[in-house]
């Protein structure tokens, strides 16, 4: 006889059953054999659905930090839509385990979605705190820091990519990082700029005050609400 969450499971890709919260919530929390489950179930479910599940999940965990749904998170960052890739990793923005720096990487450097490579150096930047704290082992620290800049030296790289690398690795008071702030603070684009100033801000050097206070004045709104930030 099956469990009532095994119940839930089943159902996932049925079109025809409701996605109420009360039963999504059920999914907390999976046990293994519930996972292994999910994953049996969840190819079969058309892409449209699982977007809205997942995002529902997101939206769920948000409001109510008791929730758990990391090990469907996991197994969505293998998915093949891109959305419901990129808010997997959204979705996996509080968990800390060193386990999850490596699929990050491999999404941020191969993915074929800007948008999943996006969220990838975004959810890079957590261990680039973790790694500023000296919360972090330092091979991982290394890696962190390595394919976070190897993304922001990459013109090859869609610019919000290389954006959102930069950003995720402001917290890191390193060289490279700094020279990479003033290289896109230098640049002719307004978009790398306005990263460059919100990475100043990040990186806490007391040597971005300077900029930061000169470019409150800028006639760009987006550049003075980062230098503000």
């Amino acid at each position: 006889m099956s469990s009532p969450t095994e119940d839930i499971i089943a159902d996932l890709g049925n079109s025809d059953k409701p996605l109420l919260n009360s039963r999504l919530a059920d999914l907390s929390n999976l046990n293994p054999e519930e996972v292994e489950l999910f994953e049996q179930v969840w190819t079969a479910v058309e892409p449209k659905r699982r977007r809205q599940i997942v995002h529902r999940l997101v939206e769920l965990a948000e409001d109510n930090f008791e929730l758990n749904f990391d090990s469907i998170f996991w197994s969505c960052l293998k998915d093949q839509d891109t959305e419901v890739r990129s808010k997997a990793i959204e979705g996996l923005w509080e968990d800390e385990r060193v386990s999850l720096i490596n699929p990050l990487i491999d999404l941020l450097e191969h993915d074929n979605s800007e948008k999943v490579q996006t969220a990838a150096a975004t959810g890079l930047g957590k261990f680039a705190m973790l790694a500023e704290l000296n919360k972090l082992h330092p091979q991982y620290v290394s890696r962190v820091c390595h394919a976070l800049l190897t993304a922001i030296g990459n013109k090859s790289k869609p610019l919000e990519v290389r954006s959102r690398a930069l950003e995720a690795a402001a917290p890191l008071s390193l060289p490279q990082v700094r020279e990479a702030i003033t290289e896109a603070y230098q640049s002719h684009n307004s978009k790398l700029k306005a990263s460059a100033i919100y990475a100043m801000g990040k990186n806490c050097n007391r040597s971005w005050l300077p900029i930061l206070l000169k470019e409150l004045a800028n006639t760009d709104a987006e550049i003075r609400y980062e230098a503000a930030g």
